[in-house]
């Protein structure tokens, strides 16, 4: 929401209210770490891009696949908040390594982190030089579920949620399998929503 180069990053669909990250993949589901997942009753509250806030009850979860929980929201999340893409799956991810993304942490901040493994269901950073520019950070405990993103165009595409600490690493959600395995849990809790992906 403030201005300047972060305002580029649209983090209008993560729900950063508590330390258990919540982000949006339709208009009523999110995803968090299984690990560290919201309560069926909680609230979550996302903010517009001009600061609005809007409040919406986590009415049902369950587990995906691995360390991947998907929430089911009591009401559609209105346009103009951010959903956010999944990559388009491929058979070799290694295209992205050495790649940067924008890694959040439970404070509300973005850090700039490199892409140094990528396979079938997982993806870990390492950091670039956080002591020439302060943009890396050693994530601890309660960075866990916060969204990392790669740039696509002018989209924020999804591709890690945090499992471990370090640089960051958790599962990768260009995976087919995971994929499938979430798609099929949003499908269980509100049929009708599709995942959306987008080429990288």
């Amino acid at each position: 929401m403030m201005k300047g180069w972060s305002r580029n990053f649209d983090m209008s669909g993560v729900s950063f209210d508590q330390r258990m990250t919540a982000t949006l993949v339709t208009r009523r589901h999110v995803v968090m770490a299984a690990h560290f997942i919201r309560k069926p009753g909680s609230k979550l509250i996302f903010h517009g891009r001009n600061g609005e806030q809007l409040e919406r009850l986590l009415i049902q979860s369950k587990n995906a696949f691995g360390d991947v929980a998907v929430g089911l929201l009591d009401q559609e999340i209105p346009l103009g908040y951010k959903v956010y893409p999944l990559p388009v799956p491929r058979e070799d991810f290694s295209h992205l390594v050495g790649r940067i993304a924008a890694v959040t942490d439970q404070n509300r901040r973005l850090f700039f982190h490199k892409v140094k493994v990528v396979n079938r269901f997982y993806m870990g950073f390492e950091h670039q030089d956080p002591v020439r520019h302060g943009w890396g950070k050693k994530l601890i405990g309660g960075d866990s579920g916060n969204p990392s993103f790669l740039i696509s165009g002018n989209d924020l595409v999804l591709v890690e949620t945090h499992s471990t600490g370090g640089a960051g690493a958790g599962p990768f959600y260009g995976s087919q399998e995971i994929q499938e395995k979430l798609q099929a849990a949003i499908t269980g809790l509100a049929s009708g929503y599709r995942l959306r992906t987008k080429k990288l």
